[in-house]
């Protein structure tokens, strides 16, 4: 038996991520696929580096969401050590105070978010390195009422 091509092996990695750590929101899966200096960024929330930084990150956006789901919503892309994601995402913020760049959600706002996004992964000897990604932050921060629709 012969090993899936490279991309194939790649596109499993991030479906496997995807659904294990943004929404089953498992911290422990980052031992398992992340590389120890793995780069997870996005506007809204900022860089992560290495397994410790990337765990607290998930731990903390479950304590604001706890409910949130995050789904693939069209097959993923590969080439070479690149594989792109389409999602969508959506939750119900019922935790503690939110600090973002515009401004603060309070504690327990009852405010629900539902929006798409895009990321890019880079993955190396089984590993991911790197997740970066953009989502529609816009139509976040109206759903939280921090800006003007």
């Amino acid at each position: 038996m012969t090993a899936p091509p490279r991309s194939e092996a790649n596109k499993a990695i991030v479906d496997r991520w995807v659904a294990e750590y943004w929404d089953e929101r498992n911290p422990d899966i980052v031992d398992e696929l992340a590389a120890d200096d793995m780069l997870l960024r996005y506007p809204l929330g900022g860089e992560s580096r290495g397994h410790e930084e990337i765990k607290t990150r998930i731990i903390g956006f479950d304590g604001l969401f706890p409910d949130y789901n995050c789904e693939l919503t069209a097959e993923l892309i590969a080439e070479g050590d690149r594989v792109v994601a389409l999602w969508e995402a959506e939750g119900t913020h019922t935790g503690p105070a939110w600090e973002l760049p515009i401004g603060v959600l309070p504690a327990g706002s009852g405010r629900t978010i539902r929006y798409t996004g895009i990321a890019v992964y880079r993955v190396r000897d089984g590993k991911i390195i790197e997740e970066y990604g953009e989502g529609d932050y816009l139509g976040v921060v109206r759903q939280l009422g921090l800006v003007d629709p």
